[in-house]
């Protein structure tokens, strides 16, 4: 696993400027971004406060890391903040536009 990529992923999803998570990490902007492009590799407490930072324990952080695109994870994330009811109705909503767009494509 590279460490720099899976922070830059989980950072992105999170819709985190390198600035910010840099900020609620207390690391230096600078610092991050070596460790993102993999110039250089944080010590395990320096990855622990930026996985705190991200919302995420260490052993999520080291866990299967999913295939989904930032924009479907932070959807997934936003989505886990609904109320049952409004994840129904957005369920609802997002069958009638794959229907809408199946039928689109059939004709």
């Amino acid at each position: 696993m590279e460490i720099g990529k899976r922070i830059r992923h989980l950072r992105i999803a999170k819709n985190l400027k390198i600035s910010e998570l840099a900020k609620k990490s207390f690391v230096s902007q600078f610092y991050l971004s070596d460790i993102e492009r993999g110039r250089t590799a944080p010590s395990l407490d320096k990855l622990n406060i930026i996985c705190s930072a991200l919302g995420i324990s260490l052993s999520e952080f080291f866990g299967t890391v999913p295939t989904m695109s930032s924009e479907i994870i932070r959807l997934v994330e936003n989505a886990q903040k609904l109320t049952n009811q409004e994840i129904e109705l957005l369920s609802n909503f997002l069958e009638s536009m794959l229907a809408r767009q199946k039928k689109s494509i059939n004709e």
